[in-house]
C-alpha cells in the first residue's frame, strides 16, 4: 500500500494536515454486513476491506472503531431514541464525537444493506433539526464510504450516500469512497485481505481516501465552517 513504505512503517506526512503526530482524530465506521459476528456465519468482506482503510488511516493518528449493526437492537423508526431496549442512542453518542464517519456497506440487489438504510432512517431526526434551526450537529465532520459486493451498484450506492451525507452537513471529501466487486470463491479473510492490500488498484484508492479523511478532518477542526 502506497501509505506504508517496504518495511511495514508508515511514510511521514510532509502535510501539518496530514502528520501523523499531529492532534488525534476519531473516526467511526457503521458496519452493515448483515453476517451476524457470533453466527458461525462466512466472514464480511466488508469487514475486511473496511480494516484495510483503517490500517492506513492510523498512519494519520486516526483512532478507528467498528460498530457492527448487525449485533445491535437498533429498532425501525426515525427518532434519535425509540425507547427501551434501542441501542441507537449509544451508537449516535459515538458518531457525534468522531471526526470522521464512514459507511460500510455491502451490494443487495443493486443497493446498500436493509441496515445501512437503518441507519440513515434513524438519522432522520438530525435532518429534522437542521431544517429547523440551520444548524447541524454533524458539520466540521467529513464522511467515507467503504462498499463490497459481487454485482453492479457501487455507484448508485455512492450517490445515495453522497447524497445524505452532503443534506445532512457532512463534507465529502474526493476520493473518499472505497469499493471492490468481484468473486470471492474459496476466498478466507486472510488472502482476502491479502488481495486488498497487493492489488495496485484497491491499494492506491485505499491510500487517497485514507489521505484525503485525514487532511479534510483535521483541516475542519482547525477551521470550522463558520455558522
Amino acid at each position: 500500500m502506497l501509505c506504508i513504505d517496504p518495511n511495514g512503517a508508515y511514510l511521514p506526512a510532509k502535510n501539518k494536515f496530514l502528520d501523523p503526530a499531529g492532534d488525534r482524530l476519531r473516526a467511526i465506521f457503521l458496519l452493515a454486513t448483515l453476517k451476524h459476528k457470533r453466527s458461525g456465519q462466512e466472514f464480511s468482506h466488508t469487514q475486511v476491506l473496511t480494516e484495510v482503510v483503517i490500517e492506513c488511516l492510523r498512519g494519520y493518528n486516526v483512532q478507528c472503531a467498528i460498530v457492527r449493526l448487525a449485533d445491535h437492537d437498533i429498532p425501525p423508526g426515525t427518532k434519535s431514541n425509540m425507547g427501551g431496549g434501542d441501542d441507537w442512542p449509544g451508537i449516535l453518542k459515538k458518531i457525534l464525537e468522531s471526526d470522521i464517519i464512514i459507511f460500510a456497506t455491502p451490494i443487495w440487489w443493486g443497493n446498500q444493506s436493509s441496515l445501512m438504510q437503518r441507519v440513515i432512517e434513524r438519522l432522520d431526526e438530525l435532518h429534522n433539526e437542521l431544517l429547523e434551526t440551520g444548524k447541524s450537529r454533524l458539520t466540521n465532520k467529513v464522511g467515507g464510504i467503504v462498499i463490497t459486493g459481487e454485482e453492479d451498484g457501487e455507484q448508485h450506492i455512492t450517490g445515495n450516500i453522497s447524497n445524505f451525507f452532503s443534506n445532512m452537513g457532512l463534507l465529502i471529501p474526493p476520493h473518499c469512497a472505497i469499493s471492490y466487486q468481484g468473486s470471492y470463491t474459496r476466498a478466507t479473510r486472510k488472502s482476502l485481505g491479502k488481495k486488498f492490500r497487493e492489488e495496485e488498484g484497491t491499494a492506491d484508492a485505499v491510500e487517497k481516501m485514507a489521505k484525503n479523511l485525514a487532511f479534510f478532518a483535521r483541516l475542519l477542526k482547525a477551521n470550522n465552517i463558520p455558522e
